[in-house]
């Protein structure tokens, strides 16, 4: 009994199936003349559960005397009555150049493991009507099409492009070279040669010593104006910045130049020392020593000037000097 009842329900599923499987080729135009387009619109049915589903294979003929000109995209929707049932749909664009009747063969589709056809269907090709009484006419005339300004400048972009961006160039140039034209004229600085660097600081000493600073009390201002004239000196003359060093900065970028002996940086480092323990330790020294460092400050900035080294290495230029004084 149980063995009857399954069979009776796989029959019924089969015919459930097979009634929800349907396929279908519809011609749009039956008949068309020699050279016009119709479409063939295909259709399948089918159960929206099905895994498998295979549309006509197409080429670039139907039949030796059909051809395909397009082929749409499957499109997917389902019956509005049935959700349950998926449509496949595909619009096949044809034509034909030979004239009488053409049998469309049928369409196979595989649904799942079923393969459907669809019916053949029947194509008249229809030829042009010619009177044969009627004399034979000329060729038309080529149309001409109306000049349109924005056609050419299409046509003729690049070109036009590039001598729009030559004018432009051009004017900018225009602009630029008027404005250097017209440009104000800066009056060029006047070079003054700047005294050497010993003559200036013996000037400055001679000004400190007029001052005579240590001897109203004023040891602080009177070492502070000193070291600052020697520390500019060595500016000047080494090309150093002395200025913004330390005592011990100072001594150490001394050390590297040829042109100071030991006796003339170890006394240069007497009086920098001495001027910073009177400047920032607020020692007061004795009357000799205020009288000395400046002796000091003298004397190494005579003897390190660059006239003093021109001097030293050409002998004779001292000599020539020696000669002109004489003459004089």
């Amino acid at each position: 009994m149980k063995r009857c009842w399954f069979i009776w329900m796989a029959l019924f599923v089969a015919a459930v199936s097979a009634q929800s499987q349907e396929v279908s080729a519809v011609l749009d135009h039956d008949q068309i003349k020699i050279g016009e387009q119709t479409t063939i619109q295909l259709e399948v049915r089918f159960p929206a559960a099905t895994k498998s589903i295979m549309m006509p294979a197409l080429q670039d003929t139907i039949s030796k005397f059909v051809e395909i000109i397009d082929v749409t995209d499957i499109d997917t929707t389902f019956d509005e009555e049935d959700i349950t049932t998926k449509i496949f749909t595909q619009t096949i664009t044809i034509t034909s150049w030979d004239s009488g009747f053409h049998v469309i063969p049928p369409f196979l589709f595989i649904v799942g493991t079923d393969t459907i056809n669809t019916k053949p269907l029947l194509l008249t090709v229809n030829t042009i009507k010619v009177q044969p009484d009627q004399d034979i006419k000329d060729i038309k005339n080529i149309i001409e099409i109306p000049f349109s300004l924005w056609d050419w400048i299409l046509s003729h972009r690049i070109i036009l492009g590039s001598i729009l961006l030559a004018i432009i160039l051009l004017i900018i140039g225009i602009i630029l070279y008027k404005r250097y034209l017209n440009r104000p004229k800066v009056d060029e600085p006047i070079f003054i040669p700047k005294e050497a660097a010993d003559i200036i600081a013996e000037k400055k000493l001679g000004e400190l010593r007029a001052k005579k600073l240590w001897q109203k009390d004023k040891i602080k201002d009177y070492y502070s104006e000193l070291s600052f004239i020697v520390r500019e000196y060595i500016e000047n003359r080494f090309h150093l910045r002395a200025l913004e060093q330390t005592t011990d900065e100072i001594i150490a970028l001394i050390n590297n130049s040829s042109e100071v002996t030991n006796e003339q940086k170890d006394k240069l480092y007497g009086l920098l020392f001495l001027a910073d323990m009177a400047k920032y330790a607020k020692q007061k020294p004795i009357a000799s020593e205020n009288e000395d460092v400046l002796k000091v400050a003298y004397q190494f900035i005579k003897e390190t000037a660059l006239k003093a080294k021109l001097e030293e290495e050409n002998p004779t230029i001292n000599h020539q000097s020696k000669e002109e004084k004489e003459d004089a």
